[in-house]
């Protein structure tokens, strides 16, 4: 598996005080991180999933794919459920990327 190298502004996720999901929450909407870097980012807030949107984002697909695949159940991930909502899981994404942490 490949690790992952990329430069994320660890003194801004700090200066947030946000943790976990709202970390990457701040991360995707404020300081606009996708691909490797959300996902880095993720792994370094300990979030163990993250939301439709940045799941997408993260391995390059389009939010309406991980829809289909969450109500199809025929994608190659697949979603746990909390009230109703699909959230990805952040162990899943990196298997599926070959990152390794």
């Amino acid at each position: 598996m490949a690790t992952i190298e990329t430069d994320i502004d660890v003194e801004a996720l700090k200066k947030s005080g946000k943790r976990g999901r709202a970390l990457v929450n701040y991360a995707y909407n404020v300081l606009l991180y996708d691909g490797e870097k959300l996902l880095h980012t993720a792994i370094h807030a300990g979030a163990t999933a993250v939301d439709t949107q940045q799941a997408a984002s993260i391995i390059g697909y389009e939010p309406v794919t991980l829809y289909k695949w969450s109500s199809s159940g025929d994608g190659p991930l697949t979603p746990m459920r909390i009230g109703g909502k699909p959230l990805w899981k952040v162990r899943d994404l990196r298997n599926l990327l070959g990152i390794a942490v």
